[in-house]
């Protein structure tokens, strides 16, 4: 699942950066050679910093 769809930076990708000891939003995208760019993926990545990873963090699913 992506997280910032302009970047192309999946859900794992941030996960990977939070590993390495990415510690801002900006820091996960930098790990992977991007910037932010429209900055709504940017409160999520931080939600994700903050429970020690995006697996951690709970994701809003539509209803079938």
């Amino acid at each position: 699942m992506y997280v910032c769809n302009c970047n192309g930076v999946t859900r794992a990708e941030v996960d990977e950066a939070i590993a390495a000891g990415a510690g801002q939003p900006e820091h996960v995208l930098a790990h992977h050679g991007c910037e932010p760019c429209c900055g709504r993926c940017l409160p999520e990545i931080a939600d994700g910093i903050a429970c020690g990873g995006m697996a951690r963090t709970r994701s809003l699913v539509a209803a079938e």
